[in-house]
């Protein structure tokens, strides 16, 4: 199903059908996955998790403790999947840099950097643990989507989904102004979620979009994609300064 409320529907009715929807895709995502869609699996199961706590915090003020307590126990069981994610990532990261850059190593460099890169990847997605970390996060998300039925939320219309999408807004705001002074990786990647919130809400309005509202989901969609390829670069070169330690590049 898509990520909107439908027409009609009560803003608390859909809220948690597609709570619900998106953490039992997750689910059977991660149970039903084998060798070949492994990262398919992991990549989207965590896209699951974070358009469910988008939706928290859009009903933060609502649900009140309920979201504390989500909110904490949906981060730590996507933090158990990110580094099989990031292994993956930061190979498919190297590829479109060797595309788009050849000439900014020589050709043993790069065939050493993704012989590195690579490794590490295989090295965690070939062993018991990535099998384990799935089975508990499924399991997690599973009691999740089971608690989501208790969710207390009772305003409709505009005004439940008013003041989270001003907020999350905000926090956009003053998450950009935080990278206009300090560019650092760290600046940047909150500023992603931050967009990343507030484009997950304003998808939630599909049914109502205007032609503004389309634009406006393109240009957060755009800004968010840039920014995590900027997330992206950021854990690659943090692995590959760490290589010295750990995989030589050469061999």
């Amino acid at each position: 199903m898509p990520y909107r409320l439908q027409s009609g529907e009560p803003v608390p009715v859909g809220l948690r059908r597609l709570a619900r929807e998106e953490l039992d895709s997750a689910v059977a995502l991660l149970r039903q996955a084998n060798a070949r869609t492994l990262d398919d699996a992991i990549h989207e199961a965590r896209k699951s998790v974070k358009k469910v706590r988008a939706i928290l915090r859009l009903m933060q003020v609502e649900l009140g403790p309920t979201y504390t307590r989500e909110n904490r126990r949906l981060r730590d069981l996507a933090r158990r999947l990110s580094p099989y994610r990031d292994a993956t990532v930061m190979v498919e990261t190297l590829d479109h840099l060797r595309k788009h850059l050849p000439g900014a190593a020589s050709l043993r460099q790069w065939a050493g950097f993704r012989r590195a890169v690579s490794w590490h990847r295989q090295r965690l997605l070939l062993g018991s643990r990535v099998t384990s970390a799935m089975r508990s996060a499924a399991d997690g998300l599973e009691a999740a989507s089971n608690r989501v039925t208790r969710w207390r939320l009772i305003v409709d219309g505009p005004l439940a989904l008013e003041p989270g999408m001003e907020t999350a807004y905000r926090r956009g705001r003053k998450a950009m102004g935080s990278v206009q002074r300090h560019t650092r990786p760290e600046s940047c990647h909150e500023w992603r979620k931050r967009v990343k919130d507030h484009w997950y809400h304003l998808r939630l309005l599909e049914s109502r979009w205007n032609a503004p509202a389309r634009t406006r989901e393109r240009r957060l969609k755009d800004l968010e994609t840039c920014l995590g390829e900027h997330h992206n670069l950021a854990v690659l070169s943090a692995r590959l300064t760490a290589l010295p330690g750990d995989e030589p590049i050469e061999k």
